[in-house]
């Protein structure tokens, strides 16, 4: 909800940005189109700020796929305005290639805010084709107006930064984009998405990336919920999410110096190089899970949990290691359930 959000404003604050940078570009053509006398220019200027200014009033108004749409005729057909009256050498054409990007990431936003794909496709190719034609036109036809080499320098300085401040602008953009979405997908599959601890990959990576310098003073714990599917059957699965979000909790303040994991279901990891002496940490949760009231709607609940660990043995293998943690949880759950196993 919150990414919708973000996004919504920054499609809304783009479409904004260029509806004003329109409007302050026509300004600054009109004057050019007056100094240098081309008339031509001029004439398009005066309906580029109608339509501009009618475009701000969409922006406002919350129609961005349309407003989007008249931004880039308006941007193209100058481009071709400006390259028919003045030459290639003015870098009007740029433009076209600016627009590339601002197609691309546009079109991303809104089929991701309104549901609505820009046709990518064929905008790009009436880009090619436009941006191909007005170039052969300029290479067989003079220009319509012969500008002094003083309009042609201002004119190829603020279309150069124009432009390459829109493909700059999309680029970083985009790169954000790209850097968000690794990171999202990094924690979707290292991070368990109900309880917001480590996941099992996680884990397994971490003892592969440890084996060279695991030692007897790491030890692995698994804990398991005693009766967790009477829990669901009882009182239903919220109630089964929200004890597993709390047995998480307490885990992690427990344990600080661990990594703690869930390793699927109602069974949780953890990972310790704790020179202490594993059995008191895991007694100190066991007790305090046990202890704890948990509330749940109207509901209040006692749960216990039971503890099977093991010390590392470099003769075991990471699973192994854990295989024997899991055996002694087996052990602890034969003789009653509710105790630590070690």
């Amino acid at each position: 909800m919150q990414d919708t959000d973000k996004n919504t404003a920054l499609i809304r604050n783009l479409t904004l940005f260029f509806g004003i940078f329109l409007l302050f570009t026509d300004v600054f053509f009109l004057l050019m189109g007056i100094i240098y006398e081309m008339p031509l220019m001029r004439y398009v200027i005066y309906v580029k700020l109608v339509i501009n200014s009618a475009n701000i009033f969409l922006i406002l108004k919350k129609h961005y796929l349309l407003s989007t749409c008249i931004i880039y005729t308006v941007i193209l057909s100058f481009m071709v305005v400006g390259v028919v009256c003045t030459g290639t050498s003015a870098a009007f054409q740029l433009y076209a290639l600016g627009m590339l990007t601002c197609i691309s990431y546009n079109g991303y936003l809104h089929k991701r805010i309104l549901k609505k794909e820009l046709p990518l496709a064929l905008l790009i190719c009436i880009h090619v084709l436009l941006y191909a034609a007005t170039y052969l036109y300029a290479r067989v036809h003079e220009p319509l107006y012969e500008v002094p080499r003083s309009a042609i320098d201002i004119l190829i300085s603020f279309n150069s930064i124009a432009s390459f401040s829109i493909v700059i602008l999309y680029v970083c953009l985009f790169h954000n984009v790209a850097i968000h979405s690794e990171e999202r997908l990094e924690t979707m599959a290292l991070i368990d998405n109900l309880t917001g601890l480590y996941n099992r990959h996680y884990l397994l990576a971490s003892l592969d990336h440890m084996q060279r310098d695991l030692s007897p003073a790491y030890w692995i714990a698994i804990l398991d919920i005693d009766d967790f599917k009477k829990v669901n059957d009882t009182y239903g699965h919220n109630c089964g999410d929200y004890i597993l979000r709390e047995i998480a909790s307490l885990a992690r303040q427990t344990c600080k110096d661990c990594i703690v994991c869930r390793w699927g279901g109602e069974e949780f990891i953890i990972l310790s190089a704790k020179s202490a002496c594993p059995t008191q940490i895991l007694e100190t949760l066991r007790t305090t899970i046990a202890d704890t009231v948990f509330r749940f709607e109207a509901d209040s609940l006692r749960i216990t949990v039971t503890i099977g660990a093991a010390h590392y043995d470099n003769k075991l293998t990471n699973d192994t290691w854990i295989s024997v943690a899991d055996e002694r949880l087996y052990t602890g759950k034969k003789a009653g359930k509710n105790q630590v196993v070690m």
